[in-house]
C-alpha cells in the first residue's frame, strides 16, 4: 500500500526531544523533567468545577472567551478591556496562534538561545526561519546585546520570548528589556511574549512586557501560577485590539472555544480568593526550592547552580556529556532535561523541575548526585 504522504509543513517533525526522554522512562520513575507544578490543583478551583458541572449548562463561549474571564485577565495586567484579549486551550496554543497570525513562508524570528524548544518548531511549521541570539552561559546567559543587534534582517517579522525563561529559570533586566523593545521599535518587530512563570518568581514579581511601549502581545495562562495544567486556560492580551483580532480568527478555526468550564474557573483563579492559594503555591516551590539547595551544598558542594529568579527551574552546569547523562537518569528511574534541547547554548547543563512532593524530590535528588559523582 502506498503510503500517504505528509503535508509539508509536518515532514521531518517529531514528538519533541523532551517528551521522546519521558515515553522512555519507566512508569514509576520520579519527574524532574517535564515542566509541569506536580501539586495539587487548589481546593477553590476544584469545588467551583463540581459547582459549574452541577449547574449542567455547560456549552461554547464566544470565540474570544467568556467576558468575564476576558475582564478578569486586563485587570490582572491593570489595562483597560478593548476586544484585545483571546482565551485559548492553554498557553501553547496562543503561541501557536499568534505565530500562524503574524508568520508568512521565509519570515524571520528571532528566538533566545536557550529556550523553550517548541518555539522554533512552530515557526517552523508556519514556513517561518528560526534566527537564535545568544544568552551566552559564560555570561550566565546575560543577553549578547551586540549579537542581538546583528541578529536583525530586513525579514525579522516577530520577537518570540519567553520572559521568565524555561530552561534558566532567570528574568531579562529591565534594561536588557528597554533594549530589545528599542530595538523593535526600530525595526517594526512585532514582540510576542511568554509570561507564563510570571507569578512563580522568587522575591520579586517581574515587570510585564504590557508595561513597554511597542506592538506587543503577552502570552500566558493558568497551568504553572495555579497548578492547572490540565483545565488548559491560556491567553494572548495585548494594549492594541488590532494585535488580538487576527489571533481570534485563528484561534476559532483551531477549536472554537476554550473549554467553558476551565473558564469558569479561570474566573475564580484570578479573584482575590485564588490569587491567595496561588500565593501559597509559590511560597511551597520556593520552599522545595531551598530543600534542593541545602542538598546540593551537602552532597555536590562544588556545581554550579544558575541562581534563577523564578520558578521551578534550576538550571545545573554539569560539565559532561548533557545528553547521555540525561539517559542514564532514565535508565535509574529519574526524569531530568538535557539543557541542549533547548539550544546548543544549553549544552553540559541539565534541568530540574523541583515541583513535585518533597519525598520525592529528595529521592531524585539521592539518584541525580549518585550519578553525577560518577562523571
Amino acid at each position: 500500500m502506498i503510503p500517504v504522504k505528509y503535508a509539508n509543513r509536518i515532514e521531518g517533525i517529531e514528538k519533541s526531544e523532551l517528551r521522546q526522554l519521558f515515553d522512555k522512562a519507566p512508569p514509576d520513575a520520579i519527574n524532574l523533567g517535564l515542566g509541569e507544578i506536580q501539586f495539587p490543583t487548589p481546593r477553590i478551583i476544584s469545588e467551583s468545577a463540581i459547582n459549574i458541572i452541577k449547574e449542567e449548562d455547560i456549552r461554547y463561549t464566544p470565540n474570544a472567551g467568556l467576558p468575564e474571564l476576558q475582564k478578569a485577565i486586563t485587570k490582572y495586567y491593570n489595562i483597560p478591556l478593548n476586544k484585545n484579549v483571546c482565551v485559548t486551550t492553554g498557553a501553547e496554543e496562543a503561541i501557536f496562534a499568534s505565530i500562524f497570525s503574524f508568520i508568512n513562508p521565509g519570515d524571520e524570528v528571532l528566538i533566545a538561545n536557550p529556550t523553550y524548544l517548541a518555539y522554533k518548531t512552530i515557526i517552523k511549521m508556519m514556513g517561518g526561519i528560526a534566527v537564535e541570539f545568544d544568552l551566552a552561559p559564560e555570561s550566565n546567559f546575560k543577553l549578547d546585546r551586540k549579537d542581538f543587534t546583528n541578529k536583525i534582517t530586513s525579514k525579522t517579522k516577530v520577537l518570540l520570548l519567553n520572559n521568565p525563561s524555561n530552561p534558566t529559570g532567570k528574568c531579562f533586566s529591565e534594561d536588557e528589556i528597554n533594549f530589545m523593545v528599542s530595538k523593535c521599535i526600530e525595526n517594526k518587530i512585532l514582540i510576542v511574549v511568554d509570561e507564563i512563570y510570571r507569578e512563580l518568581y522568587i522575591e520579586k514579581k517581574p515587570i510585564t512586557f504590557l508595561d513597554k511601549a511597542g506592538k506587543i502581545i503577552v502570552i500566558s495562562g493558568l497551568s504553572k501560577s495555579h497548578s492547572m495544567s490540565g483545565w488548559r486556560v491560556g491567553w494572548a492580551v495585548s494594549n492594541d485590539p488590532e494585535l488580538i483580532k487576527p489571533v481570534i480568527i485563528s484561534h476559532q478555526y483551531i477549536c472554537t472555544s476554550a473549554p467553558y468550564i476551565s473558564q469558569e474557573v479561570g474566573i475564580t483563579a484570578l479573584s482575590t480568593e485564588g490569587m491567595i492559594d496561588q500565593n501559597k503555591i509559590r511560597l511551597e516551590l520556593i520552599s522545595n526550592r531551598d530543600f534542593v539547595l541545602k542538598q546540593f551544598r551537602q552532597f555536590l558542594p562544588n556545581i554550579n547552580i544558575l541562581e534563577n529568579t523564578s520558578s521551578p527551574y534550576l538550571f545545573i552546569n554539569i560539565k559532561t556529556d548533557d545528553m547521555l547523562l540525561a539517559d542514564e537518569l532514565i535508565k535509574q528511574g529519574l526524569i531530568l532535561m538535557p539543557g541542549k534541547i533547548f539550544g546548543s547554548n544549553g549544552k553540559y547543563w541539565i534541568r530540574l523541575n523541583y515541583a513535585i512532593d518533597k519525598n520525592l524530590l529528595a529521592r531524585g535528588i539521592k539518584i541525580f548526585t549518585n550519578i553525577v559523582k560518577l562523571y
